[in-house]
């Protein structure tokens, strides 16, 4: 199977300070990327280049990140290893701790390291399957649902030259000058997903997994402080399109959130990351069973 799909992949590091100060949100800014696959039985890979003239604001600074990505789709486990290294953020909403109070706030100096692995089990695997909706290896004709049980690990970091939040926002925490959050957490996870199919080629897919990780985590400025607690956490993936047995057309969002606590500011913060695709896909015959299949 050949497919080529439009992606847009997004990453959100957000702090939340208690009381009256406002909410920030750091983003990357990644323009859509175009790539190409091949998926061979349980054998996938696929390449992509980012389309920068499509970039949705200069003014927003500029952003590099490399970012690697394993998405596997059996029929009984989904496997989702993760290490994504990305630098250049500007803050949101638009004109906060900007000079001039109307453009963005950039922060080239601000970068995140994550690596992560998530592993989870299928219950109902015989009558439902993520291929359909997710990686165009497979074609579910009934609707159909499933409970999943599973786990994950994350390990994150953000760095800076100077404090995460600067001075206009909150002096406080910029007079301590955190300006490095360690994160690890694991934990166990429950969810569910389920398929609607319509005309045996219609579908529409959604999957939600919770997550209360044990988390450990460290501020790092002019002092240091270290908390450990439980959060809970999510994943989601939403899938629709058109599949038969030569084509797929299909639109995803695949999402997750990862929180934790500081112990010397008490802000929290929020690890958002996740990814748009449009793909379609062509399945070839490449063995006698395979035509039998496409026949």
């Amino acid at each position: 199977m050949i497919r080529a799909y439009l992606s847009r992949k997004y990453s959100v590091f957000k702090l939340m300070p208690e009381g009256n100060l406002p909410d920030m949100s750091y983003h990357l800014n990644t323009p859509p990327s175009l790539g190409l696959g091949f998926t061979y039985r349980s054998l996938s890979f696929s390449a992509s280049h980012g389309l920068n003239f499509l970039k949705s604001d200069n003014k927003k600074g500029t952003t590099n990140i490399t970012d690697l990505q394993l998405r596997l789709y059996k029929r009984k486990w989904v496997i989702d290893a993760v290490a994504s290294f990305s630098k250049g953020y500007y803050l949101s909403p638009k004109g906060l701790a900007s000079a001039d109070g109307q453009s963005y706030y950039q922060r080239p100096d601000l970068g995140t390291q994550m690596v992560g692995l998530g592993v989870c089990r299928i219950l109902n695997d015989k009558r439902f399957t993520y291929g359909s909706a997710l990686s165009q290896n497979s074609w579910q004709k009934k609707s159909a649902g499933t409970f999943l049980i599973g786990a994950e690990a994350f390990y994150i970091a953000s760095n800076a030259d100077s404090s995460f939040v600067p001075n206009a926002v909150d002096t406080l925490y910029n007079q301590q000058n955190i300006k490095r959050f360690h994160l690890f957490e694991i934990g166990p996870s429950v969810g569910y997903a389920y398929m609607l199919v319509i005309h045996k080629n219609f579908f529409l897919m959604g999957s939600f997994n919770a997550t209360l990780n044990l988390s450990y985590s460290r501020e790092i400025g002019d002092s240091k402080g270290t908390r450990a607690g439980a959060w809970p956490d999510y994943i989601f993936r939403i899938g629709a399109g058109y599949n038969n047995n030569k084509w797929n057309l299909g639109i995803s969002w695949l999402g997750t959130r990862v929180t934790a606590r500081g112990e010397t500011s008490m802000y929290k913060y929020i690890y958002n990351a996740g990814s748009y695709r449009l793909v379609y896909a062509v399945r070839f015959a490449v063995n006698k069973d395979m035509k039998k299949i496409l026949n």
